[in-house]
This record gives structure tokens, C-alpha cells and sequence, in this order.
């Protein structure tokens, strides 16, 4: 993977990428007087499909410009601008009403699950559409070469495909690929989040959506109206926020060693959370300082934090599967 991103600038020629300054991290201590909110607080916010991909789009590109990733960044712009396409194009599709859905979700299980793509015919053919109209351009011959590789596929083998990325498995040897298969999945499973009945999901477990079982990409203090300054984990596939005690390990649960890193020249308004008890990391974005942070976008744009936090010996405890490497 590390060649499929290296790859997105300057046409075919690998470009290296300054190294981040060798310098340690700023640490913030927490403060136990503004970890929540007085109140009860909505424990899920279902994804928005009409605005989620086009403001997206929006953010990458803003992003874009003289970042060391600009090249992958603008990509991943025109990816979003296909997503938001194809979901206004799917916007009339039928909601389904599988029949283990309400079991599924009495027994503690998220309502979505992968049988679904299979399931669906409309998977398959905004899979299609979202090949068909991703703008690559300036894309490297790598890129032009994945999705021509995924339209000659046999609609089963794209199928496979998808079902792998929903399920967290991603082929080595495809992960070119994965990057369309995932923003496939991602346009499914937000325009079917977004139709279900937020009040009646349940915590599945720590690090696991309540909606479709995906990672989280970050987590994210908002500044919404009935959740002001909590903390909400977003969803890598589905789009789906739930809402997570903060100073808490959003992989193992502890709330002992837990600590939080930035790097002003990164971001002042995006840290790390790490945790000492599974040594492991997630993304804390302050959203409600920033409303245009996107989880998926400025996950990718903050990679500087990722490289120092790795250095100290944490591993990443989400997933952007915009971003694999």
C-alpha cells in the first residue's frame, strides 16, 4: 500500500516524504471537570447520506493544498465527489426490512450485517455506478489500473470483495482495490444507517458500532445543541457516531493510563488518545473548536501523529479503510 500512496504524486515516480520532526508530543493533561455534560445525552446520531459524502469532499480538498499527502487527499476528493453521486442517485431505493434485524438488535448485535450486500441487488449496482464515475484524471497509472481491474471483475468477485472490507479483512494483494470496494460499502451502509430507528439500537461492545459492527475511524467532541462537549466514536463504514464516555479507552474500556498527545504543527485541534493497559491508540478530534473536522478526512491528514505515536510503541485501536497502510 505504502506504493499505491507513494504513487499519487508525481505520476509513476515514488516521492519521499520529509520524515516529521523528531521532537516529543505535547501532552495534554486531562480535566475531569469537562469530560461530559450535564445531562443525558443521545447515545447514537445516524448518519446524514444527503451531506455526509459532498462536505467530505469538501474538507479533502480543502486539505489538499501543500499537504505532504496532497496528491492522495484530492484523490480521495473525487472519490467522496463519486459517493455523494451515487448516493442521490440511490436516494429512492426501498429501506430494507430484513426479518432477523429486530433479533439481531434484542440479542445485542448490531441490525446490519454483511449478508446484506448479498442480499441487496442495489449494493452491487452502486458499486458499479461509483466505478463508472470517480473522476481519475490525475490519478496514477496504479489507481486507473485497481478500478479497471475491479470493472473487469465478475460481479461475485467484486461481491467477495466488499463482503471482506465489511468484515475487516483486506486482501494484501488488493488493497488498491479495497479503497473503491470500501467507498462502495461506505455509500450502502449510510444510506441504510441513516433509515434506522436510532432510539432502539444498543451497545454492542467497546470499539464496535451499535448500527453495522464497524471500527471507529476517531472519535469526535461535538458541539451539538443536546450533546454539548461529549464525546462520540464515528463509524469507518456506516457513518454512524455513538456516544463514548471520554477519558475512556474506546478499545479495551480502561480509564487507567489513558493520555492525550498533539502536535500543534499537525493540528491544535486533533490529539491522540493513547492507553497503557492494551497500548493502543485512536484519533480525538475537537469538533466542536472545528466544525469542518471530518474523521475520515482529517484522520488522513494528521498521518504525522501516527508515525510519532507508533514510534512509542502504540497501535492504532480503528480503522480508516480510506487510508490502509
Amino acid at each position: 500500500m505504502a506504493r499505491f500512496f507513494n504513487r499519487m504524486r508525481g505520476g509513476d515516480k515514488p516521492v519521499e516524504v520529509a520524515p516529521e520532526p523528531k521532537r516529543p508530543p505535547r501532552e495534554l493533561k486531562p480535566e475531569p471537570d469537562r469530560i461530559g455534560i450535564s445531562g443525558s445525552v443521545p447515545f447514537v446520531r445516524l448518519p446524514n447520506p444527503e451531506t455526509l459524502f459532498a462536505d467530505r469532499a469538501r474538507r479533502l480538498d480543502s486539505l489538499a493544498p501543500e499537504h505532504p499527502l496532497g496528491a492522495y487527499l484530492a484523490f480521495l476528493a473525487r472519490v467522496a465527489t463519486a459517493q455523494a453521486v451515487v448516493q442521490t442517485a440511490q436516494a429512492g431505493t426501498p429501506p430494507l426490512t430484513p426479518s432477523d434485524t429486530a433479533l439481531r438488535v434484542e440479542h445485542g448485535m448490531p441490525p446490519l450485517s454483511s449478508s446484506l450486500l448479498r442480499d441487496d441487488p442495489s449494493f452491487l449496482d452502486g458499486f458499479d455506478r461509483l466505478l463508472a464515475v470517480v473522476d481519475l484524471a490525475a490519478a496514477p497509472d496504479s489507481t486507473r489500473s485497481a478500478r479497471d481491474t475491479l470493472c473487469a471483475a465478475t460481479p461475485d468477485d467484486r461481491l467477495d470483495l466488499a463482503v471482506q472490507v465489511f468484515e475487516g479483512a483486506f486482501p494484501m494483494e488488493r488493497l488498491g482495490e479495497c479503497v473503491f470496494a470500501s467507498a462502495a460499502v461506505q455509500v450502502y451502509l449510510a444510506r441504510q444507517s441513516a433509515r434506522l430507528d436510532g432510539k432502539a439500537l444498543k451497545p454492542v461492545a467497546d470499539g464496535i458500532c451499535p448500527a453495522c459492527g464497524g471500527a471507529p475511524v476517531a472519535s469526535l467532541v461535538v458541539a451539538w445543541t443536546a450533546a454539548d462537549k461529549a464525546r462520540y466514536c464515528a463509524c469507518s463504514l456506516c457513518g454512524t457516531l455513538w456516544n463514548q464516555v471520554r477519558i475512556r479507552c474506546t478499545a479495551c474500556g480502561s480509564s487507567e493510563g489513558v493520555s492525550y498527545y498533539g502536535l500543534d504543527e499537525v493540528s491544535k485541534d486533533v490529539q491522540v488518545e493513547t492507553c497503557t493497559t492494551c497500548h493502543s491508540y485512536i484519533k480525538h478530534l475537537h469538533q466542536h473548536r472545528n466544525p469542518a473536522l471530518d474523521p475520515v478526512a482529517d484522520d488522513i491528514a494528521s498521518y504525522g501523529l501516527d508515525l510519532k505515536i507508533a514510534e512509542d510503541g502504540f497501535g492504532r485501536a480503528g480503522l480508516n479503510p480510506l487510508f490502509l497502510t
